[in-house]
């Protein structure tokens, strides 16, 4: 088939859609030729590479938003509908997929008035709810489409993810962890037991001599972004989780759609500033004014 896409000389359309494993080398199946047309939507940003344009499709407009809303909520649209939609689509933060789970779950009541303090008080569960009815074919809801990703991440990158639920979901440094992997047991402090799991993530982006490997840090991260998991600020240095997905990954009981992260949940990161030698980055402390850093 690839021969013959590329010996017809017809403009044609191809269509990669949801091209979303960076297992898979997209290369393999575009015919190699000059003319034709193709489209890639996808969730992992190195799929840029195949592009000679792109277009970053994030958080819709709140105008569209509002719009989606009422129509997945069977809603009519008026000045009142519209005013409720817009405070439900903010704290959607304007994700699409989230957008169509609430309106389907508000067609079954037809009650948008109440469906703010509903979804406010039950965001886990209304999150994780397949609607029996739908616009798209899309088989997924919001959590667990992160879930199957999740799934396909190597333990380093996964634990990287998990520990980013105890932090700010806005402005995470490696030097937050760079600084954590010296931490240094005080004779009245948590033990290692206590401090085992954290101390095994870090363990993976520590070299035998005991310095700090950007490059395996680097890697991790670069592999939990291809899932668009996170994003990376390259100006500032600096990463950002959607809040959705923060959320999403922040140790609660038990639920349906809740991400997986085996028998135990992770401790949070060592407190690097009880006997890490030297101080912290001037950038770490700017970003978490709230931890006791000495100054």
């Amino acid at each position: 088939s690839l021969l013959w896409l590329a010996s017809k000389v017809e403009e044609g359309l191809l269509f990669f859609d949801n091209a979303d494993d960076p297992n898979i080398n997209l290369n393999d199946f575009i015919p190699q030729c000059n003319h034709g047309n193709i489209i890639i939507t996808s969730r992992n940003p190195g799929m840029c590479v195949h592009a000679g344009s792109n277009s970053l499709v994030s958080e819709m407009e709140e105008e569209d938003a509002v719009a989606l809303l009422l129509k997945s909520a069977l809603q009519k649209a008026t000045v009142h509908t519209e005013q409720i939609a817009a405070e439900i689509v903010k704290s959607l933060h304007h994700l699409a997929l989230a957008i169509v789970q609430a309106g389907a779950f508000i067609s079954k009541s037809r009650n948008l008035d109440g469906c703010l303090a509903l979804y406010t008080k039950n965001q886990a569960r209304l999150l994780s709810e397949k609607p029996s009815q739908s616009h798209d074919c899309y088989a997924h809801t919001v959590y667990t489409t992160w879930q199957m990703s999740f799934d396909r991440l190597t333990p380093p990158a996964a634990m990287f993810l998990q520990h980013c639920s105890f932090l700010h979901y806005n402005g995470i440094s490696e030097e937050i962890f760079s600084y954590a992997s010296k931490y240094q047991f005080p004779s009245d402090g948590s033990s290692k037991e206590e401090l085992q799991k954290p101390l095994e993530f870090l363990s993976h982006f520590v070299e035998p001599t005991g310095e700090w490997d950007s490059l395996r840090f680097l890697g991790a991260t670069n592999e939990v972004q291809s899932y668009s998991l996170i994003s990376f600020d390259a100006e500032k240095k600096l990463f950002f989780i959607h809040p959705f997905v923060h959320s999403w990954t922040s140790p609660k009981p038990e639920i349906s759609g809740m991400p997986r992260f085996g028998k135990s949940g992770q401790a949070p990161l060592p407190s690097p500033y009880m006997s890490a030698p030297g101080p912290p980055s001037p950038c770490m402390v700017d970003i978490w004014p709230g931890f006791p850093f000495p100054r």
